[in-house]
């Protein structure tokens, strides 16, 4: 293998050149641009990709011929660095751009079980709540003020924490009677006929709601995708935030209801009957069950059917393209038929086995009448994947209220992204580094930055002692070089307030040590110039960052600092319920908010 730092010529299919040299023009100015990703899998580069396409797109809308981007890896020290560079136009000056990731996904990996993030949740909606017991007070710029926090933080926790367990308690449900059912024969005695009966009635409800909450949600990308107005997205939004509160609505009921119906039917305490017939008309929920047995398992078939449609219209354009190629039409023939046979012979046996179960089935058998069952297992799955996926990222890196089996994981976390970004700020040819920071990103670029300053103001502190310091210590000038620190769909604020330790006992002596390794909420003068902070009231995991700075009645600083408090920018384009939390990477905000503040810093750019 050749040495990657050197340049190579390679066109990939993404339009990138790979190690390609730059343009002959020389820029005049070079600027970094440090990410950190957030919670789930990302892949690697896909956070800088993502930003690279949208700012080369703003920069060809605003009329500047965009040279292809360039993909390079270098050697910064002993670390390898992989970065793409852009040349973006800023009034008569071409400026060169580096795009780096401080990437952690695979860090996590595998390390979370759903015990791990129900556990997590929940313990963090308690502690949550018991900072609300009180006054919440928070170290910040020397002082110890006491921070305003709304009632309504009370019901968003108790809901919130209400929605887990019952999320929990309908898992375990579904988890022990499809065992019983599908394992154990004869049905266990506990699992009685009503009991069974009023479970598929409480999940028919359950799974309706659900489907509608998705039905709602799938409009509402649809209505983003085919670019309607945005007054018409954002009425779409409050019908399906509204759908969402009567989901969460009947969750919690049904999690209540679960231990009730076994201890009530396993103790025989039900009066022979159904806890169904109880609540509402015996007519009533036999016709509902009636309605969704009949319709449910077809719905799923028809949304599979659509879904199938799809890939075999993609399948048959991709063979009358391939077919045109007469050397390998044969070759392709072949191997579809070879193909659909596999697929015919898997249906005609998943139907064999059915129609033999369907003929010899009991008369009372529960699984022949309800579709509900098959569709939780699968919701259960699902949920199950996104928690870990999501959540247990969150779980592994915020839990700094107590001591827990992920504190070396987390440490390992900030020393890979604060030397990723340590690395980039050693690269002296940068006049300024950018740093961005997107969902759990933006508290690990958090984290970084802290510790970045904190080791410079070291470095300061002893220079004077030794005039010549080892490089790997040498002074970086991290809050003068960096112009910007722009967090996006951030849970800084939700973080600073769920995981404090003050519900548990603290002291302003303890609070201000904990303040003391964030230099970014002690001085402003050791804060970037600009913290801009974009969020959206659609994103439940983001908001306004309002702990980061004193209260205004409190804030006597001179009014230069004003500039460097934390600016909140409501980005109006993010107006999907749950998914706004991604829609910041492609709506024009997020890259008009990076391309400004490159094209301020250039040099023919007025001085501010």
């Amino acid at each position: 293998m050749g040495d990657p730092s050197q340049p190579r010529e390679l066109e990939t299919e993404a339009g990138y050149a790979v190690g390609a040299p730059p343009a002959a023009d020389s820029a005049h100015t070079t600027y970094a641009l440090f990410f950190t990703h957030g919670m789930g899998q990302p892949i690697p580069f896909e956070t800088i990709d993502q930003v690279a396409t949208s700012l080369r797109e703003l920069d060809v809308r605003l009329g500047h011929d965009n040279p292809k981007p360039v993909g390079r890896t270098v050697k910064s020290g002993e670390d390898w660095l992989n970065r793409i560079e852009l040349r973006l136009k800023s009034g008569e000056d071409t400026v060169e751009v580096h795009l780096y990731e401080g990437y952690w996904a695979p860090l996590t990996e595998g390390r979370t079980t759903a015990r791990n993030v129900i556990g997590f949740l929940t313990g963090a909606g308690l502690n949550g709540l018991r900072h609300t017991k009180g006054r919440f007070r928070r170290w910040l710029f020397g002082k110890y003020p006491v921070l305003p926090i709304p009632v309504r933080t009370v019901f968003f926790l108790l809901t919130a924490l209400a929605t887990v367990v019952s999320l929990a308690a309908m898992n375990f449900a579904v988890a022990i009677v499809v065992a019983a059912l599908a394992v154990i024969h004869p049905r266990p005695a506990w699992l009685s006929e009503n009991l069974f009966a009023d479970l598929t009635t409480t999940f028919d409800a359950v799974v309706t709601i659900m489907a509608l909450f998705g039905l709602t949600l799938g409009v509402s990308v649809l209505t983003r995708r085919l670019q309607w107005p945005r007054k018409v997205r954002t009425a779409w939004s409050i019908l399906t935030l509204v759908v969402f509160a009567l989901a969460v609505f009947v969750i919690v009921l049904a999690g209540t209801a679960i231990p009730f119906m076994f201890y009530g039917h396993v103790r025989d305490l039900a009066g022979g009957s159904r806890f169904a017939y109880l609540l509402a008309d015996r007519e009533l929920v036999e016709g509902f069950s009636t309605v969704f047995d009949a319709s449910a398992l077809r719905i799923a078939f028809a949304a599979a059917a659509i879904v199938a449609a799809r890939w075999i219209w993609r399948i048959l354009k991709g063979l009358r393209r391939d077919l045109e190629d007469g050397k390998t039409a044969l070759y392709t023939v072949a191997s579809a038929v070879a193909f659909f046979a596999l697929i015919a012979g898997v249906v005609i046996l998943v139907d064999f086995f059915m129609e033999t179960f369907s003929e010899n089935a009991p008369a009372g058998s529960p699984l022949a009448r309800h579709a509900a069952w098959p569709l939780l297992v699968a919701a259960s799955i699902y949920i199950r994947r996104i928690l870990v996926q999501f959540a247990g990222d969150v779980a592994i890196y915020v839990m700094p209220y107590k001591l827990d089996a992920f504190n070396d994981l987390r440490r390992e976390i900030k020393q890979r992204v604060y030397q990723a970004a340590k690395a980039v700020y050693s690269e002296r040819g940068y006049d300024r580094v950018i740093v961005v920071g997107h969902s759990l990103g933006s508290v690990i670029a958090y984290d970084a930055l802290n510790m970045l300053i904190l080791e410079d103001e070291s470095h300061s502190r002893g220079e004077a002692a030794a005039a010549s310091p080892p490089a790997e210590n040498r002074y970086l000038d991290v809050v003068n070089r960096t112009p910007l620190f722009l967090t996006f769909g951030s849970p800084l604020d939700k973080t600073a307030f769920i995981f404090a330790v003050q519900a548990r006992g603290t002291s302003e002596a303890r609070e201000a040590l904990a303040g003391s390794v964030q230099p970014l909420i002690q001085n402003y003068e050791r804060r970037p110039a600009k913290w801009i902070n974009v969020w959206s009231p659609w994103d439940i995991i983001s908001g306004r960052l309002d702990l980061y700075d004193l209260p205004p009645d409190l804030h006597d600083f001179p009014v230069l600092t004003l500039a460097r408090r934390v600016r909140n920018v409501r980005d109006e384009e993010a107006t999907t319920l749950l998914i706004a939390h991604t829609e910041y990477w492609k709506n024009p905000l997020l890259a008009r908010t990076i391309y400004d503040e490159i094209a301020a810093l250039s040099p023919s750019a007025p001085r501010r």
